[in-house]
């Protein structure tokens, strides 16, 4: 079972299907879920709702990261399609706060100290700048350029790829 990360500002916990109300209305915000690939737009209460079942701890880490009582975000590290990568989202009203790095950094040393992963990935589209800050105040190093399919904006579009190799 995953432990609860916290910082000095932050908890990370597993999801459970009590958030579904709270994630829901992150997800309602189209300027939050345009920068992520498997969201759908307009939001969609089922699929929320399958979002709010906890991660399985052997496929990684992840779930709402809170502030002061309420959800604030999520983020989460875990595998997929035979790689490891870091994904997360926060409300709009909580960009520029520094929360993304905050505990992006508690999670990516949980995650070193639980798994043996050589790596994590990460990518973000090209518009959206303070993600691929965020990506590097965390210490991800950019690679090349790609695409990524967005459900929400319904294509392909240009990515940026970065990774984050474990400390020797």
């Amino acid at each position: 079972m995953q432990a609860e990360i916290a910082t000095a500002r932050l908890t990370l916990r597993r999801s459970r299907p009590a958030d579904l109300a709270a994630m829901h209305a992150l997800v309602s915000d189209f300027a939050v879920v345009r920068n992520t690939a498997t969201w759908p737009w307009p939001p969609d209460r089922a699929f929320t709702a399958s979002r709010c079942a906890p991660m399985d701890p052997e496929m990684g880490l992840g779930g709402p990261v809170i502030h002061e009582g309420a959800l604030v975000g999520m983020m989460g590290v875990s595998v997929k399609q035979d790689a490891v990568e870091l994904g997360y989202m926060f409300a709009r009203a909580h960009w520029g706060r520094g929360f993304a790095t905050e505990i992006g950094r508690a999670l990516i040393a949980h995650a070193w100290a639980r798994y043996d992963w050589p790596a994590i990935g990460a990518s973000t589209f090209t518009d959206n700048p303070g993600s691929a800050r965020v990506l590097d105040k965390l210490g991800f190093v950019e690679g090349p350029a790609s695409m990524g399919e967005s459900r929400v904006r319904g294509g392909s579009f240009p990515t940026r790829t970065f990774r984050l190799m474990r400390p020797a």
